[in-house]
């Protein structure tokens, strides 16, 4: 397997790149990269700057901060939620997912781990009737997540 991708702002430029391959951002899109800049903690500038320099294709960023193993699994988890309550769970926004699974380097024991936590934390939030739709859409979701898990390929 490549290596990992531990810093902030090139973890935000592969999101962007692959959201913008189709030279547009869906609605859901935008929504997943602002809510990846902000569990990122980018800066206010950093994400336009990123945006920038993926549209004008230039060289890597540098100066992005390093990311821990635990803010790795923190970002995908809330990143994972996010697609879970607030998109329609398209394509583009599942393969954001399975980036940022496979950039982190997210094992399926820990993925599985993430999805149970998930599971649990919306159990306590959730009236059971929607818990059960939400308990539906995760299956699913997590079985498309991970058909195109195994299919991307990650540039550094």
């Amino acid at each position: 397997m490549e290596a990992g991708i531990g810093d902030c702002l090139e973890v935000f430029r592969g999101a962007t790149r692959l959201a913008l391959r189709d030279g547009h951002l869906s609605n859901g899109e935008k929504r997943l990269l602002v809510k990846l800049a902000h569990v990122l903690r980018l800066e206010e500038n950093e994400p336009r700057m990123v945006y920038d320099s993926v549209v004008e294709n230039t060289e890597q960023l540098v100066g992005g901060r390093e990311l821990g193993e635990q803010e790795k699994m923190m970002v995908y988890e809330q990143v994972l939620e996010a697609v879970l309550i607030h998109t329609d769970r398209s394509e583009d926004e599942l393969m954001m997912v399975a980036y940022l699974r496979k950039a982190f380097q997210i094992s399926d024991a820990e993925h599985r781990a993430i999805t149970r936590s998930l599971d649990r934390q919306l159990e306590q939030t959730i009236h059971r009737n929607v818990l059960q739709d939400f308990r539906m859409r995760l299956d699913d979701t997590m079985e498309k997540i991970g058909g195109i898990f195994d299919r991307i390929g990650i540039q550094i």
